[in-house]
């Protein structure tokens, strides 16, 4: 397994991904819809935070099984949600 800490940096990263994706989302196609946009990045940063909290959780008093399954669940639902809130901003622009 890879480190917590090496976990925590590509937590940071796809976060700062989306918050990125979204800035240049305001730049390049004007303020109309910048509410929605900033729900979505206030969204990436609430999650950023769930995330970091629930990989500093105490797992001492599991087994190794669960510990692994913890991190892969942590690890799946921070993709997921980083494709999600990508696709959002995406697709703001095509919405009628």
């Amino acid at each position: 397994m890879a480190s917590r800490r090496n976990f925590k940096k590509d937590i940071n990263f796809l976060t700062n991904e989306i918050l990125t994706r979204g800035i240049i989302h305001l730049n390049f196609f004007g303020r109309e819809k910048s509410k929605d946009v900033y729900d979505i990045m206030n969204e990436a940063a609430s999650s950023r935070n769930d995330y970091i909290a629930r990989l500093n959780q105490n797992l001492r008093d599991k087994t190794a099984k669960e510990i692994k399954n913890h991190y892969k669940t942590i690890y799946d639902d921070l993709l997921n949600s980083t494709y999600d809130l990508l696709d959002k901003i995406d697709n703001i622009d095509s919405r009628i």
